[in-house]
């Protein structure tokens, strides 16, 4: 007497599904391309996020500055200091300290380096010109933003590398 069970074992044997080895190699290639094309975009992203925030920072103190000049009744004025193979920053008079940009963004001065800041009236310590501030990405050199302060202590930014901001183009 022969059993029917061995057979019903290798039917269900031949329908148990897989993946063969050409498959699953298929599917690498195609994730290895996608991600190959993914990262200089994220590589440009990130440092688009690093320059944004740094701007977005040190246009914060400087608005701050100015409100400190009028609350103290005092004179407020920020030194970048720019450091080779370092961390550049912004050097502020008490009480504010200094602002220290990541390691990849930089500040792109002019020689020789002015200080910029505020009067006690909040208005600019430059009243005849407008006062910049250019801060460059290291990861992409052509990512240049600019932080202008009018001589009448209004702060503005934009995502060019212009002296001094339009305010058309501010962000």
């Amino acid at each position: 007497m022969i059993h029917s069970r061995p057979n019903r074992l290798s039917k269900i044997r031949l329908q148990e599904g897989g993946f063969t080895l050409l498959e699953i190699m298929i599917v690498v290639v195609i994730v290895g391309i996608a991600a190959a094309l993914a990262v200089p975009n994220l590589t440009f992203m990130y440092a688009k996020y690093e320059l944004y925030q740094t701007t977005t920072t040190l246009y914060n103190r400087l608005l701050m500055a100015r409100t400190a000049a009028i609350s103290r009744n005092a004179m407020i004025v920020a030194m970048p200091v720019n450091i080779p193979l370092g961390q550049d920053r912004v050097t502020f008079t008490a009480p504010l300290g200094a602002e220290t940009f990541p390691l990849n963004v930089k500040l792109v001065l002019p020689l020789p380096v002015n200080p910029i800041g505020y009067t006690p009236r909040g208005l600019s310590t430059s009243p005849l010109a407008v006062q910049t501030i250019q801060l460059q990405s290291v990861r992409n050199p052509s990512l240049i933003y600019t932080i202008s302060l009018a001589p009448s202590g209004k702060v503005t930014w934009c995502r060019q590398a212009i002296n001094p901001c339009v305010l058309n183009a501010t962000s």
